[in-house]
């Protein structure tokens, strides 16, 4: 199949542009049609949406439903939100148009026990049309569950595993601050936790995903999601955050096999947090100890992870499939593209 990959983009937030941006700097991928219900991008060149100061002769259409019913591409990059209820429909009408797709909806990343369901459902829909769909990202999709699993590759045995993520949520965009509840005093924190309006999504996805891997069958998961608290008056380039006041989230997720602790997850997203990291504990033979200095950044290594997701997806077999299915996904020199066996989508 010559010529290059086409692609299209739905969802054009801080994580669809990056993606986006990242996109136009590879050889051998091209975008061929984007769309945000947004106002305020609806008819402008996505050129002048991304900021680039010249036209791609790329109209952003303000009506994604529209825009999907008439998409002619190789893959469709679905940036528009983390829960699978609400991206499902999309899902399901780009695949038949017979469109690939990878998205970052975090709950896509892996089926976890109240979406199985709608996976099996997709999953019967993408082999129809024999294409494939990916939910994937920095995390889910392998800070917090890929990269650890990737560092058992020596260990003759696995007890337990533990990932520590600490982020500093005073670097990221505005909707991530918001999304941790930057700023909110303590009850409203409580208040927006209790509705789901405040938390990250993905931990669930990330531990079914490690013990998916393992052959372990969990027996109980227990979340905690815990406002850290402003120790002084902070500020970022968006928000004004009082002492006392929520900086952010710290959750923790601890799943249980056999009786005993088997996966801990703890994400610390928080401004103002000291020492960013990612650490990775293997309790096991040989035990592993790796922590990331400084961490992995989020909004960047998001979008490419998506780019170096393409070429595996589109070389995999249809279905709805997780970083699981794929041979490992890893940088690739766009080069390679040009031999790249693909399924025929248009």
């Amino acid at each position: 199949m010559a010529g290059p990959i086409k692609i299209v983009h739905c969802g054009l937030g801080s994580i669809g542009q990056g993606v986006a941006r990242l996109i136009l700097q590879t050889p051998g991928l091209k975008i061929v049609g984007a769309t945000d219900p947004a106002p305020h991008m609806a008819g402008l060149d996505l050129g002048a949406v991304l900021g680039l100061g010249r036209r791609l002769r790329v109209k952003v259409d303000g009506d994604p439903a529209r825009f999907i019913k008439k998409t002619r591409a190789d893959v469709a990059v679905l940036a528009t939100a983390s829960s699978f209820k609400a991206i499902k429909p999309q899902i399901a009408d780009l695949l038949a148009r017979r469109v690939n797709v990878v998205t970052t909806c975090e709950e896509l990343a892996y089926p976890s026990p109240r979406n199985q369901s709608g996976f099996k459902q997709l999953d019967r829909l993408a082999r129809r049309y024999k294409v494939s769909v990916l939910g994937t990202g920095v995390n889910p999709g392998y800070a917090m569950d890929s990269l650890a699993l990737a560092l058992t590759a020596p260990c003759a045995r696995v007890d337990r595993i533990a990932v520590t993520r600490v982020v500093d949520a005073g670097t990221r965009r505005l909707p991530l601050q918001r999304k941790v509840g930057a700023g909110l005093n303590l009850n409203q924190f409580r208040r927006a936790a209790g509705d789901g309006a405040v938390g990250h999504v993905g931990l669930s996805e990330s531990a079914h995903l490690i013990a998916g891997a393992l052959g372990w069958k969990l027996e109980r998961i227990d979340e905690a999601l815990e406002p850290a608290v402003a120790p002084r008056d902070l500020e970022t380039d968006h928000l004004r955050i009082p002492a006392g006041a929520a900086a952010g989230i710290r959750q923790t997720l601890r799943a249980y096999r056999d009786g005993k602790l088997a996966i801990s997850l703890e994400l610390q997203m928080y401004v103002g947090a000291e020492t960013p990291r990612d650490h990775i504990l293997i309790d096991g033979s040989p035990p592993i100890n790796m922590t990331i200095d400084a961490g992995i950044d989020g909004d960047f290594a998001t979008a490419a992870v998506v780019v170096n997701s393409l070429p595996r997806l589109l070389d995999a077999r249809a279905g709805l499939l997780t970083m699981l299915d794929l041979p490992l996904v890893h940088y690739f020199n766009p080069a390679l593209l040009k031999g790249l066996p693909r399924k025929k989508t248009v």
